[in-house]
């Protein structure tokens, strides 16, 4: 039996492999590709949160009694976090000679453009409203004819939304890709709350009725499932690697009891 100072050489020998160049390299991507996975969890747990926090949004909101829009939002104010989706009555008149078109907005897959008009009331403030959505069938976005709203007073029931930020935000062309009342004011002669609603009922109703947009569903989504894919990718990462220094480890201690161990010399005789 080799003596204890010679196994503690040999472990010593097997793995110092891992202060070598390339296994150095290893070591650092291997830690970098765990953190990556970690990451990437911590991340969907964050979107997971997110999402549960716009379902209880949605689920305290949606259903709720109607009440004025003034009573949620004040012109040139931004809408607060927790009264998105909540349902606002208001009474005006539509104007459709600053209607525009909202567009890259498909609905269940269907391609199309939204009427964006705004609903301006007695009090000279102006509601900007989804009126619903007309299908392309196969024409351009800026070859769709909106239909008209009802002439005269109406009584809107809808959804009210965040205002939205975005590049491509231009009145003038008659369409824009992004809700940004903030924008889409500057060019009328009327202010406008500062949140947009979607159609939910209108009285009296239109000759032409649009497609409306349905409520927000409450899914649970994903990310949950995702979070915990990355974190086991992390773990199998992490296992993998020890086991690769292991099965290393191994096959150098093997090459050097089969190579580099020496047996003790045996005497000769005497004289």
């Amino acid at each position: 039996m080799p003596p204890p100072s010679a196994t503690r050489r040999t472990v010593e020998d097997v793995y110092r492999f891992l202060a070598s160049r390339r296994w150095l390299v290893r070591t650092v991507a291997g830690v970098l590709l765990v953190l990556l996975c970690v990451r990437l969890g911590l991340w969907q747990l964050d979107r997971n949160e997110q999402r549960q926090e716009r379902n209880a949004v949605i689920e305290a909101n949606v259903d709720g009694d109607p009440v004025p829009a003034a009573q949620l939002v004040a012109p040139g104010r931004p809408l607060a976090d927790g009264d998105e989706w909540s349902t606002v009555q208001v009474t005006g008149r539509w104007d459709t000679g600053n209607e525009l078109a909202l567009r890259l907005r498909p609905v269940d897959g269907t391609r199309g453009v939204h009427a964006l008009t705004p609903l301006v009331t007695d009090d000279g403030v102006a509601l900007l409203v989804d009126r619903g959505f007309v299908a392309a069938d196969g024409r351009d976005d800026d070859r769709i004819d909106l239909p008209a709203p009802p002439d005269g007073e109406v009584t809107v029931t809808a959804r009210v939304r965040h205002s939205e930020t975005g590049h491509d935000v231009d009145p003038s062309s008659g369409s824009v890709r992004f809700v940004d009342v903030e924008a889409i004011g500057a060019g009328l002669p009327y202010p406008l709350y500062g949140a947009w609603a979607e159609l939910i009922t209108q009285e009296p109703e239109p000759a032409t009725a649009l497609q409306l947009i349905d409520p927000p569903a409450t899914e649970s989504g994903p990310h949950l499932s995702y979070a915990i894919q990355w974190f086991l990718f992390a773990v199998v990462g992490v296992g993998g690697f020890v086991l690769l220094i292991r099965a290393e480890a191994k096959g150098r201690d093997e090459t050097h009891d089969d190579s580099g161990a020496q047996t003790p010399a045996r005497a000769g005789p005497v004289g």
